[in-house]
């Protein structure tokens, strides 16, 4: 999309449509549950800062509070119905919701990880820069970025056969938009999974990592456990005793 929308009618938009972020939580969103599952599988270990973008009525940030009990979790939305109704069902003395968009301004704490579950695409090309240098800002160093987004088929096919299921926004996140993305955070794309939902190739998991200390680790030398000592001596005898009937077969095809 082009053009730029109304944020009040968007606004408007996501508080109309409370209910199915409800229904989802009550029945079990299958989309979720996939994203959830490569969220904890690549989350950083043990974040104590845990921040959701667009969390609407705060099902995952309280999944998270359940995961990570230690952390001190913020959901944000621009919805105020979506997060009156958090206040209400998920809120406790780790979890905290508020209605808001990311800027630079609003927080001043920095966090370990950062969730836009099916949120990122609602993002409009031309608000980009202002959420790229907020994330820049907020993210620590060995912090994550996790996404769930609908591939660009995904939604081009259901511009076409669903068009009522199309929301105000909904951007196109190729893999070029990720790499933007990254750049303009200071992350690297660690996790680049295409997963199918409901039909073929439909969403997409993304993981970023900010290391601003990446050649420094890389280049230095990492103290190795006595297994993984263990496991080189034994990889290197079985490469030695077989290497005389590689060579054979060389010999063999190459002459």
């Amino acid at each position: 999309m082009s053009e730029k929308v109304n944020h009040n009618n968007v606004v408007s938009y996501y508080d109309e449509h409370t209910k199915f972020k409800v229904n989802d939580y009550v029945k079990v969103n299958p989309r979720v549950e996939e994203a959830w599952k490569t969220l904890v599988k690549n989350a950083p270990i043990n974040p104590q800062r845990i921040l959701e973008v667009g969390c609407g009525v705060g099902s995952i940030c309280a999944r998270i509070n359940k995961k990570w009990p230690q952390a001190k979790i913020t959901g944000i939305d621009i919805s105020v119905l979506s997060i009156a109704i958090a206040q209400k069902l998920f809120a406790n003395r780790k979890v905290n919701f508020m209605v808001s968009l990311l800027t630079e301004e609003t927080f001043e704490e920095e966090f370990d990880l950062i969730v836009f579950m099916d949120v990122y695409e609602h993002i409009a090309v031309f608000d980009r820069p202002v959420v790229h240098n907020a994330l820049k800002s907020i993210l620590r160093n060995k912090g994550k970025i996790f996404l769930s987004v609908p591939t660009p088929q995904n939604l081009r096919w259901s511009l076409i056969n669903k068009p009522e299921t199309m929301q105000p926004v909904d951007e196109h996140i190729s893999f070029d938009v990720i790499g933007k993305l990254a750049t303009d955070t200071g992350t690297e794309v660690q996790l680049y999974q295409v997963k199918s939902i409901w039909n073929t190739g439909d969403y997409s998991h993304v993981v970023l990592e900010k290391n601003d200390d990446f050649e420094s680790a890389f280049f230095s030398n990492k103290p190795v456990s006595k297994l993984e000592k263990a496991n080189r001596i034994i990889n290197k005898i079985k490469n030695k005793v077989t290497q005389p009937l590689r060579r054979y077969l060389v010999h063999q095809k190459l002459g």
